[in-house]
This record gives structure tokens, C-alpha cells and sequence, in this order.
């Protein structure tokens, strides 16, 4: 029992979890009650939503799930896991939310102050589920695909996509939303490439340790060879048969 426990990956879905409730709390309480868009997949949900009038519970879906099985391939079945696992937690925490209501201070008199809270709290929560090996959106996988094969980092390919869908949807939007918008995703891509590169730092922390720890095994298993074989030529009977052969 003790085994098994030990096998499940506790601070992953930890990680995962605190991140798509973190995430969800941001999105209701700071973009929705202060009419902040996003861009990345849920700004092209909007976007198809007001001028093609496609519901966004179908193009999530296609969208999301396309992009999560783009990812486990190049990230793993585990991946495609944790990323399901952060969209249900983060469905199921927004209702939660709306069924309580809001909870931060109105903040419609303070767009900067409420921009800047957006991006915080999209910010953490996207980078704690990146984090622990998931994505909390398809937006996620394209900036993770595209700082792996580019030498772009993550934040910069997360604003190139977000500003990308944030200009077309001036099609539908005032440019005043867009530009808190603007100021909205520039922290939280910043803020998820700060989370990303220290999960990145400790990791190669993890492995130097790790093979450090492994060459010293293999030096104490080479010492105690060594220490064997001069144990065994020092027995008696040993130098007694080398004698012989000798004479």
C-alpha cells in the first residue's frame, strides 16, 4: 500500500490543482467583472462566438482537445492527463465562483490596477499547471511546442499569440478593452515564463544531484571491489596457493 502511495505523483497534481483554481479565480473575478479579454484559444473563442456566432462549449472542445493530443505527443500520455485533469478542475471551480459571486472589489473605476491583477492571477495559475506537467489550455501547448523547436522563450511566443488574437479581435472589440487587455497578458506571460524557468532551474538542480549522487555509488562499488580482491589475495590460503605456483 505504502508502495503505491509513493508511486503517485502528489506534488504534480498538487501543482495542477492550486494552479487551475488559482487560474479560474483570476478569470472571474478580475477579466470577466472588469470586461478583460484574454487572447491565446480563449480569445479566438470569443472571437469566433461574435462573428461567426459559434458557441464556445463546441469550439472549446475541438480546439482544447486537438491541441492536448498535439501536445501528448510530444510531451506524453502524462501530459494529455494533467491537462484534462486542470480543465475539469477549472470548470468546476469557475461555478463554484459564479455561485458564490464576486469576490474581489469592484475595480472598473481602476483598470490599471484590476489589468494588472488579471495577469497576476492568469499568470500563476497557468504557470503553477505548466508547472506540474499540464496545460491549463491549447494556448498553453502552442507556447510550449513553440519555445521547445524556436529560440523564442515561453513568454514571448505566449505575447506573439496573445496580441495576435488580441488585434483581430478589434473586429468586435473598443480599442480601449484591447489595450488593458494588452497590459493584462504582458504579465501573465511574463509571470508564466518566471514560474517555468525557476520549475526548469530546479529541475537540472534535481539531476545534478542525481548524478552526483550515482557517481559516488559507482565509486564506493568500485572502492569495495578494490578492497575485496586485496582481502581475498591476503588470505592465507591464497598466498599459499600463489607460492606454489610459483615454485
Amino acid at each position: 500500500m505504502y508502495t503505491r502511495l509513493k508511486h503517485i505523483p502528489f506534488k504534480s497534481i498538487g501543482l495542477v490543482l492550486a494552479g487551475a483554481t488559482i487560474l479560474s479565480f483570476g478569470t472571474f473575478n478580475f477579466n470577466y467583472q472588469n470586461n478583460i479579454t484574454e487572447g491565446g484559444v480563449l480569445g479566438l473563442l470569443l472571437l469566433f462566438k461574435n462573428l461567426f456566432d459559434i458557441s464556445p462549449s463546441l469550439t472549446n472542445i475541438i480546439l482544447d482537445f486537438s491541441l492536448f493530443l498535439l501536445g501528448a505527443r510530444f510531451f506524453g500520455k502524462r501530459f494529455l492527463i494533467y491537462s484534462l485533469f486542470s480543465t475539469i478542475t477549472f470548470s468546476t471551480t469557475y461555478r463554484i465562483w459564479e455561485s458564490i459571486g464576486p469576490i474581489a472589489p469592484d475595480l472598473s473605476e481602476h483598470m490599471l490596477t484590476a489589468s494588472l491583477l488579471a495577469g497576476l492571477f492568469v499568470g500563476v495559475g497557468v504557470g503553477l499547471v505548466v508547472l506540474g506537467g499540464g496545460a491549463s489550455g491549447g494556448d498553453d501547448v502552442i507556447a510550449l511546442l513553440g519555445s521547445k523547436f524556436t529560440p523564442l522563450k515561453l513568454n514571448w511566443v505566449y505575447m506573439i499569440t496573445d496580441f495576435t488574437v488580441l488585434i483581430l479581435s478589434l473586429s468586435y472589440l473598443r480599442f480601449e478593452q484591447i489595450f488593458w487587455s494588452l497590459i493584462a497578458v504582458t504579465v501573465s506571460g511574463k509571470v508564466i515564463s518566471l514560474i517555468h524557468a525557476k520549475g526548469e532551474s530546479a529541475s537540472c538542480s534535481n539531476q545534478d544531484v542525481e548524478q552526483t549522487t550515482n557517481e559516488a555509488k559507482e565509486f564506493a562499488i568500485a572502492d569495495t571491489d578494490v578492497q575485496q580482491a586485496e582481502a581475498l589475495y591476503t588470505q592465507p590460503q591464497t598466498i599459499q596457493v600463489f607460492e606454489e605456483y610459483e615454485g
